[in-house]
């Protein structure tokens, strides 16, 4: 009796366990496809006004939410390899550059001193943002 109640006890834990993940799984998908859109808006939203694309934001996002050339901190591409913190940082930055110009042009300035001071330390050539 005592091995079945163990059993069910594992199968549950287990179920608990998958659904979790599945959980984690399903936010990580909603956190890439914000930040795609989110991109994809601010390239729309300030258009010819700033010399920057939708990779521009991603770069500028990314770095400032690994407070460093995030090649360096993460693997690539960036939205696999980082953590749901990381992206939802990430999402929390964007939708800032909305409402802060002065941040967005900020944060460009920080991504592109990390960039300046990361070179010649092994960063890669090959970037994959998606």
């Amino acid at each position: 009796m005592l091995c079945i109640l163990h059993l069910i006890f594992i199968s549950l834990n287990n179920t608990n366990f998958t659904a979790m993940r599945l959980e984690l799984i399903q936010e990580k998908n909603n956190l890439i496809k914000e930040i795609k859109r989110l991109a994809n808006l601010l390239d729309a939203y300030y258009g010819s006004e700033l010399n920057f694309r939708n990779h521009c934001y991603l770069r500028i996002a990314y770095d400032c939410t690994m407070q460093s050339k995030w090649d360096l901190a993460c693997k690539t591409p960036f939205i696999k390899y980082a953590t749901n913190k990381n992206l939802q940082t990430a999402v929390v930055l964007l939708n800032t550059y909305f409402i802060d110009k002065k941040r967005l042009l900020a944060d460009n300035d920080k991504s592109l001193n990390f960039r300046k001071n990361s070179a010649n330390r092994g960063a890669t050539d090959d970037l994959r943002l998606f």
